[in-house]
């Protein structure tokens, strides 16, 4: 197996022999995405509060601390208020973000974007997520850290244990770039320069838009069932617009079917498209090794 970092998971909400499992693909490092109450399989009648997501950040810290020893991978950690469920007392967090952003094993916002798909039904009205995201990029921007951007994906309610709450009405084609853009003006009030903007989950529907008409980074989570992207697809993207700001992620979480050989898979769907090792150890190792500065 070939080295590789993935740049977004959610590994620190699974179990020990998955991690073993993780590290015997080639996983050398990771970039945990923390905050998130859903990828706990935890149950919320009520939205959680500041003291909540607190637990959802320390956690994943006390576990990248430890990592390197137990399991042979470089974890570090991004933290965030995720839009994707609603959090009340969101302002005491973005208070104390500054400060975790001292840890060392903490590179990055995230990752924050808007959502109208919000988890457990528990809605959260857009014009607030705005706000909490141009606090969180405002607060990137002057740490000189990156801020890792959720895009959403249309859900349906069947596939989620509470069901999810849809505000707003926006055609599957037209969705993950609606709120791309939104996302994209709030970032730009904030003064976040796109050289630390990744903008994450990628697909087919703002690949284009995001390699062409902005200077952020490309990430590509291909390892869920909920955002089905083939392997050799991602090859033809890495041939079609250069290595130099794609990166890959398999947004492995609890809470949905996952592929653990994803990056795996893509690394040998790029090899059988003939892409030059050097091209492809940038996808999937320099570019997230150098940007988040995991060392490796």
């Amino acid at each position: 197996m070939s080295r590789y970092i993935d740049s977004h998971n959610h590994m620190h909400a699974l179990s020990w022999d998955e991690w073993e499992l993780f590290a015997m693909t080639g996983m050398a490092g990771a970039v945990l995405s923390c905050g998130n109450p859903h990828v706990h399989r935890e149950i919320w009648e009520t939205p959680p509060s500041a003291a909540d997501i607190f637990r959802f950040w320390d956690s994943p810290i006390r576990l990248a601390r430890v990592a390197e020893d137990k399991h042979f991978m470089r974890l570090r950690c991004a933290l965030g208020v995720s839009s994707m469920m609603r959090v009340d007392g969101w302002e005491k967090l973005t208070e104390k973000l500054p400060e975790y952003l001292d840890d060392p094993h903490v590179v990055a916002v995230g990752e924050v974007g808007l959502d109208p798909s919000q988890y457990f039904q528990l809605t959260w009205p857009l014009e607030d997520q705005e706000r909490c995201l141009e606090a969180q990029a405002r607060i990137a921007s002057e740490a000189g850290v990156p801020l890792i951007l959720h895009t959403p994906t249309p859900k349906k309610n069947a596939d989620f244990l509470g069901g999810v709450a849809v505000q707003g009405e926006v055609s599957s084609k037209e969705f993950r770039l609606h709120y791309l853009r939104r996302d994209l003006e709030v970032i730009k009030k904030a003064g976040l320069d796109h050289s630390l903007l990744v903008i994450d989950h990628v697909d087919g529907t703002i690949i284009d838009y995001v390699c062409t008409e902005t200077a952020a980074w490309c990430a590509i989570s291909i390892g869920s069932a909920l955002r089905p992207i083939h392997s050799s697809q991602v090859a033809e993207w890495v041939q079609k617009y250069g290595p130099d700001r794609i990166m890959l992620n398999s947004d492995h979480l609890g809470y949905r079917s996952i592929d653990f050989f994803s990056v795996p898979k893509a690394l040998r769907a790029m090899r059988r498209s003939e892409i030059p090792e050097i091209n492809i150890r940038r996808v999937s190792f320099d570019n997230a090794n150098e940007l988040f500065g995991l060392n490796l």
